[in-house]
């Protein structure tokens, strides 16, 4: 095992060199340009991931490059849905319409099936981009969205289900009605209980009027959307992990100089590093909260716990393989830390 550890962080090493080399043969303009994106994100501004994660990453890029390299980039943060429906995002991308984008591979999964891999990487951002998995993913992008992957905000956040009654066993959860995404949808139907299709801004009338029975979402966010209200239970251990790259169009970004592309990435590493860190933090303290809100945390048996979280990763790898098996073997090989 741990020869074929080091064997992996070998092969990682010289990847991210690789990677790195490419993305270096972009030559510096001789005259500075001023460069203007706009960005866009798939929740609105006050949701968590965007307040916290996105908007600080776009103004430590733009204090970092005007500090740097003065007038020569700015990012300007437009707005999430309001200004572009989160379902035409990825196409707006893809055009040039929009030039970032911040969202989760989850909403694009029709178009690029093997970004949404991510959700089931045991390894952080950082880790990611060692061991060569930014390289694919970027390709994927690349291919599917004309669009570079620069990396991933928030990778350590999890997602957790959230359920009306009270569940003690995985025996419970069959014939529920959970709200789904892409981002989960064969775990559900692998525990037995059936998917529902619901946007998030219609989660809390879904529960109100029991047209749903739960839903799964990262724990750290339901409160923005008031969800707490009308949730009795989080149940069992959390699974998966977010999938929220910071993307940009290929077009815009290949027109960059190689130093503000660099500068970017660097702000984006910093970042990611920072959010990563106080991630655990972060859930702790919502965990308090909800707590404090009424929600009732259930743990299973540890052979239960086992039981779901196995069900979790082998239902998610088996239906990423159905949708796109090339890349996707790639990534299982290197996001899982038992290959």
């Amino acid at each position: 095992m741990k020869k074929q550890v080091i064997k992996k962080l070998c092969f990682s090493t010289v990847t991210f060199f690789i990677c790195f080399s490419i993305i270096s043969l972009f030559t510096s303009q001789a005259v500075a340009e001023q460069y203007t994106l706009k960005a866009v994100s798939a929740w609105p501004k006050n949701a968590v991931e965007v307040a916290d994660d996105y908007i600080p990453f776009i103004k430590a890029v733009n204090e970092h490059v005007a500090k740097k390299y003065p007038g020569e980039l700015k990012i300007n943060y437009i707005g999430g849905p309001e200004v572009m429906p989160t379902r035409d995002q990825p196409e707006g991308l893809k055009q040039g319409t929009i030039d970032m984008l911040f969202g989760t591979a989850a909403y694009y999964v029709g178009t690029a099936p093997a970004a949404n891999a991510g959700k089931l990487s045991e390894l952080n951002s950082f880790e990611e981009k060692i061991i060569g998995a930014d390289c694919i993913f970027n390709k994927i992008h690349r291919e599917k969205l004309n669009a570079a992957y620069l990396g991933r905000l928030g990778s350590e956040i999890q997602f957790q289900l959230f359920s009306l009654k009270e569940i003690t066993s995985l025996d419970d959860i069959k014939g529920m009605r959970i709200r789904t995404s892409a981002m989960y949808v064969d775990f559900i139907k692998a525990l037995g209980a059936t998917p529902v299709n619901i946007a998030p801004g219609e989660v809390y009338q879904a529960l109100e009027r029991g047209v749903v029975d739960g839903y799964m979402w990262p724990l750290h966010s339901i409160r923005p959307w008031g969800w707490q209200e009308v949730t009795e239970y989080a149940v069992g251990p959390p699974f998966y992990k977010v999938v929220h790259p910071i993307l940009v169009n290929a077009d815009t970004w290949d027109k960059l100089p190689n130093h503000l592309r660099l500068a970017i990435k660097k702000v984006l590493l910093e970042q990611a590093e920072k959010i990563d860190a106080r991630s655990y933090e972060k859930m702790e303290k919502e965990r308090k909260r909800l707590k404090k809100a009424g929600l009732e945390f259930i743990k299973f048996s540890p052979e239960e716990r086992e039981k779901y979280l196995d069900m979790a990763y082998s239902s998610g790898w088996k239906g990423q393989l159905k949708m796109e098996s090339e890349y996707t073997s790639q990534l299982r090989k290197l996001l899982s830390v038992s290959e």
